[in-house]
């Protein structure tokens, strides 16, 4: 051996650049499948969201004419502004009631055990997955002059003549309320449920009387689930459509009504894209005010945000007034007390009987439009005078809407498959990727759930015939995977944010091939979480009506089309029927769904105990 060409320091080099070349090739391969990762998500989002959005935004002001008239015809004219502070109004108020309502019952499914939770579940899951227009149908129903409400008031002797419940204002807010009680109950549970019980009772042992304890120390602790749940219902409320249009009066007309107006029925389209421009531009407001009391992401997953994080400058502001009005709480402390003393026992009856009532108004319209789908009767009248299976015996035989359901299927599973895969995908690049702006992206990811769905149908509308796929089987799907793509994404995201990370490692030590480790590791794992978001993706299709109306062309039209014409034109039990075989298919996959999850979490515990 040469001792004087032997270098140890080159040697030492070489051997430190051999070492950090499988390194370098695993840091590229990571690299490579972000990129793979996001690359579906991104195309979807800035293709058919952002991109369409430019161009009504660009069309409101007539592009290089900068003609900002279009908007001044929204505010300066009477009827077009107080539908806007119409909108705003019933959006309040519905916001309110529906997190009133849903507080209570979201309180007592973090105290009860994991059967009832499950039953409890079931029967708020049925009302919030069944289609819009089934529930809207129902309460058509229950509050039409010969409805069952008027009914019983003329029957008990209270009234002698039919009030008009219907196409009003109060009808508006019943049945968006019944839409969003669901919604606000599992929103609310969901930070609830990371809130220890301990805390007030420490608070009870230390003196405080148990309203006290509630409102000093548990209310406050779920302030943030509370606001998440109020915001994330109001952006929807004030672009809603179906419910306003079928049970509002014509002074009850919503800004998500007069887009479609304009767009659809008097082609106004300059003032269509100011109006929807308008309403987008609430919407961020609203968002923007929430994103000072509350990180925007804990909206939609709760668990992004650190509990120890820093009060956002509007909490810090809160906490001070709350220091300032401190006898004034007091006193309505001390009141509050003494009236609710003898509800507030340790076995909670009170408020199971409540949760029942709510459970009640829940299910009960669904329940009608069961009933009524055995009538005799020609018409819809409640109670039904006799039983018979004529309406289902029509419903076989009507092959209009065979053709709308066996398409909706179709559609549903296209847009769900299509969803599934590009949601887990990103859902995988933005949990297991580290990069800036994380959060932010995160929030992009989720953007279809901020923005009115009017607003997307709108600019679906506009884009896909500039492509020349409007009105194809294409563009639908395109239109419903972006809708569907959130939920996935929330599903699929707090999945792997509880997977047990060094599975995958185990695996890829005792040889398992990157792919190996996904197919027989990481997705048999999941695949409770994609079980459940490719059904929320399904039903999220199946139920879609607006997308569907201006991107359907002369397509076979979808059932939710099909229930729209027929709602609008007459009303008879053929519509029940057709409801009842939808709450049924819909109940059964809640119940498969939670079948297999309690199953699972069976499997887990025996695996994890042994």
């Amino acid at each position: 051996m040469d001792v004087a060409a032997f270098n140890p320091v080159a040697s030492a080099s070489e051997g430190l650049a051999e070492r950090q070349k499988p390194m370098n090739r695993s840091n590229r391969k990571l690299k490579m499948g972000s990129v793979v990762a996001a690359t579906p998500l991104l195309v979807l989002l800035i293709g058919f969201l952002v991109i369409p959005l430019s161009y009504i935004f660009w069309g409101s002001f007539e592009g290089t004419k900068l003609n900002f008239a279009h908007y001044g015809r929204v505010f300066a004219s009477a009827v077009n502004f107080n539908i806007l502070l119409h909108t705003l109004r019933v959006g309040l108020i519905v916001t309110v009631v529906s997190l009133l309502l849903g507080y209570p019952v979201a309180y007592l499914l973090t105290k009860v055990r994991s059967l009832s939770l499950s039953i409890l579940s079931v029967f708020i899951l049925i009302p919030l997955f069944t289609a819009f227009l089934i529930r809207t149908y129902a309460w058509m129903i229950i509050l039409g002059r010969e409805g069952i409400i008027n009914n019983a008031l003329i029957w008990l002797g209270l009234i002698s003549a039919p009030l008009q419940l219907l196409n009003t204002t109060f009808a508006v807010v019943v049945g968006m309320t019944h839409v969003f009680v669901p919604m606000a109950i599992f929103t609310m549970y969901s930070a609830m449920a990371r809130i220890d019980h301990d805390y007030a009772h420490a608070a009870q042992i230390l003196g405080a009387k148990p309203v006290q304890a509630f409102l000093r120390v548990y209310l406050p602790m779920t302030l943030p689930g509370v606001f998440s749940a109020g915001i994330l219902i109001f952006i929807t409320a004030i672009g809603f459509y179906i419910t306003p249009a079928l049970l509002g009066g014509p002074s009850d007309t919503m800004i998500s009504q007069l887009i479609v107006d304009q767009m659809t029925t008097l082609l106004n389209f300059e003032l269509g894209y100011a109006s929807s421009m308008v309403l987008l531009f609430v919407t961020i407001a609203i968002l923007f005010v929430a994103s000072l009391f509350i990180p925007l992401e804990m909206i939609w997953s709760s668990a992004t945000s650190s509990p120890d994080s820093e009060p956002r400058a509007a909490a810090r502001l809160l906490k001070r007034a709350k220091r300032m009005l401190a006898p004034l709480v007091a006193a309505i402390e001390g009141g509050t007390h003494a009236v609710t003393r003898a509800l507030l026992t340790k076995n909670g009856g009170w408020l199971w009987a409540y949760t029942v009532a709510i459970l009640m108004f829940l299910t009960a319209p669904l329940i009608v439009v069961v009933i009524l789908s055995f009538s005799s009767s020609p018409f819809v009248v409640f109670p039904p005078p006799g039983f018979s299976l004529q309406w289902w015996q029509k419903l076989a035989n009507a092959a209009d809407w065979h053709q709308s359901f066996f398409f909706s299927i179709q559609l549903g599973i296209a847009a769900a498959f299509v969803a599934t895969i590009i949601g887990t995908m990103g859902a995988f690049w933005l949990v297991r990727t580290k990069f800036l702006f994380k959060k932010m992206l995160f929030l992009v990811s989720l953007s279809p759930l901020m923005v009115p769905v009017v607003i997307i149908a709108t600019s679906l509308y506009v884009f896909e015939a500039r492509l020349k796929i409007l009105g194809t089987f294409t563009g639908l799907v395109i239109g419903h995977v972006l809708l569907s793509v959130p939920y996935v994404i929330v599903v699929m995201a707090a999945a792997l944010r509880n997977f047990d990370a060094s599975l995958e490692p185990a695996a890829a030590v005792h040889g398992a091939r990157p792919h190996q480790v996904l197919r027989l590791v990481t997705l048999p794992i999941l695949k409770p979480a994609l079980l459940t978001a490719s059904l929320l993706a399904f039903l999220t299709s199946f139920d879609e009506l607006l997308v569907g109306l201006f991107l359907l062309g002369r397509q076979t039209p979808t059932l939710p089309i099909k229930f729209w014409a027929d709602i609008k034109y007459q009303i008879d039990p053929l519509l029940s029927a057709a409801s009842t075989l939808i709450v049924v298919l819909v109940t059964a996959s809640i119940i498969t769904v939670q079948l297999i999850r309690v199953r699972y979490e069976k499997r887990t515990a025996a695996s994890t105990a042994e």
